[in-house]
């Protein structure tokens, strides 16, 4: 019982995730490097949320891409910012290098992402999905284990309602049958 409901759980979270980056309203981006340290570990992912571009402050941590660059994405903290007639111009910097990014963005647009929080250890996988036949291997895996997880919850479901012993009842319900007896069949002893 316990397994499925954890089976469910899971199950639920991972719809969850998918919806939330499906909607484009979170991104989830795999921390790559040591500029963001210790808040940031390497390895890990960090969960960004779009929010209204007018939302952004100083301190802030948000996700860019840097002047002709729009191949790589950085995740650094925003240690200025102004607004112009042509949006906010940000100056930004990662929490453990000692000098400011090299450029200067400007911002356009509606919408910025913003860092919500992170999640350790993940990281790796996420960059395996970024590649080509990673992303396709992550959405074929993501289909097997839904099948899975439902097939388990599915088998479970009908075991408990034909009361058919499941895991350790199984074992005392052979063990409480008794010795099996030393005759063949018809042998009375």
């Amino acid at each position: 019982m316990l397994r499925s409901s954890f089976l469910v759980v899971l199950l639920a979270v991972v719809a969850v995730v998918a919806v939330a980056v499906g909607s484009g309203n979170w991104e989830i981006q795999p921390i790559l490097s040591g500029s963001m340290r210790p808040g940031f570990p390497v390895g890990g992912v960090v969960v960004v949320q779009r929010v209204p571009m007018s939302a952004l402050r100083v301190r802030d941590v948000a996700l860019f891409h840097p002047p002709g660059e729009p191949q790589i994405t950085y995740v650094h903290r925003i240690i200025s910012l102004r607004h112009s007639p042509q949006g906010l111009i940000v100056r930004t910097q990662g929490d453990d290098n000692v000098f400011p990014d090299p450029w200067t963005l400007h911002l356009r647009g509606q919408w910025a992402y913003q860092a919500r929080f992170t999640v350790p250890l993940i990281g790796y996988a996420a960059v395996w999905d970024h590649s080509r036949s990673g992303h396709e291997d992550l959405l074929l895996g993501v289909g097997v284990l839904l099948v899975v997880v439902a097939l388990v919850v599915i088998v479970s479901e009908r075991r408990r309602r034909h009361g058919v012993p499941q895991g350790k009842d199984r074992v005392a319900s052979s063990a409480s049958r008794g010795p099996a007896s030393e005759g063949g069949a018809g042998d009375p002893g």
